[in-house]
């Protein structure tokens, strides 16, 4: 798996955290509304916030070790042969 690939699942991780933080915080309000003990689902929306940091971490690292990955020389290929390869990353979007 490519560095990009791997950034795509950070991101779509972060993503679905902060669903599910908006989620947990939904629920809270409800058990509140109704009187009900918030201490389990605080408790939930704390490991919740912590996943989300450890993601946000992940993505960092991913970012540095890109950054990391282009500025290495270029050994035994060509720059034509590395511009093809990084473009082969990328993915357009043909909607439009």
């Amino acid at each position: 798996m490519t560095h990009r690939e791997h950034l795509a699942h950070a991101d779509r991780f972060i993503a679905e955290c902060k669903n599910r933080i908006a989620r947990q915080r939904e629920i809270i309000a409800t058990a509140y509304e109704n009187g009900h003990s918030k201490d389990i689902p605080v408790s939930m929306l704390r490991a919740l916030e912590e996943n989300l940091r450890s993601f946000e971490r992940h993505r960092h690292l991913i970012l540095d070790q890109l950054k990391n990955a282009d500025r290495l020389p270029i050994s035994g290929r060509s720059r034509k042969d590395h511009v093809l390869r990084l473009a082969s990353n990328f993915k357009f979007d043909r909607r439009t």
